[in-house]
């Protein structure tokens, strides 16, 4: 079949080659074969000031940072030099309302157990040395404030000391104050039944 093919192509040629392709196939056909340009990397305003900003902002944080850094290092020094009292105002203000108000309220309830004492003075003498050997931890931890360097930590354990001294206190009430309201109703049981 390709003998056949061949002899009417050959045949027929001239009749083939009377018509020529427009203008339009050649150019579209020449924009094939034409090597495309390559876009660059374009960046628009938006881009540019948002990157400007971005370095702008990277910048600022950095030396703010490491001002913040030195500061608090001075101060460091400064508070472990200057302070000998070891007060929590000078220490750590922030702080310094949190510790004084529940220091009061151990103070308040120490002096409740005090005046209970003269009832119930063994358990009184029992009752003070749990509540001393937190004192302790607690004057340690405050010794230790000025000099260490996670004031944070140590002011929160501290408050923490405090809490748990406030609490062993009002237990140390409750466990007394039952014990007269117990000694109160055997007396009244007693008078009721004389």
């Amino acid at each position: 079949m390709s003998r056949k093919l061949e002899k009417f192509i050959g045949d027929h040629r001239n009749e083939f080659d009377d018509m020529v392709p427009s203008g339009k196939v050649w150019e579209s056909l020449s924009a094939e074969f034409e090597p495309k340009k390559k876009k660059g990397f374009i960046l628009t305003n938006f881009y540019k000031w948002s990157i400007a900003a971005a370095i702008l902002v990277t910048t600022g944080i950095s030396i703010f940072l490491t001002q913040d850094k030195n500061k608090t290092i001075e101060s460091a020094a400064v508070t472990t030099i200057g302070d000998t009292t070891n007060d929590i105002s000078t220490i750590a203000p922030e702080y310094a309302v949190a510790v004084n108000q529940f220091a009061k309220q151990v103070a308040l309830k120490q002096e409740e157990l005090k005046a209970l004492a003269p009832e119930q003075p063994e358990l009184y003498r029992k009752f003070t040395t749990d509540v001393d050997q937190l004192d302790s931890s607690y004057i340690s931890l405050k010794n230790k404030l000025g000099a260490t360097p996670n004031r944070e930590m140590l002011v929160e354990a501290m408050i923490q000391n405090l809490q748990l001294q406030l609490n062993v206190l009002n237990q140390q009430l409750n466990i007394i104050h039952q014990i007269k309201q117990s000694k109160s109703n055997r007396h009244e049981k007693n008078n009721d039944i004389i």
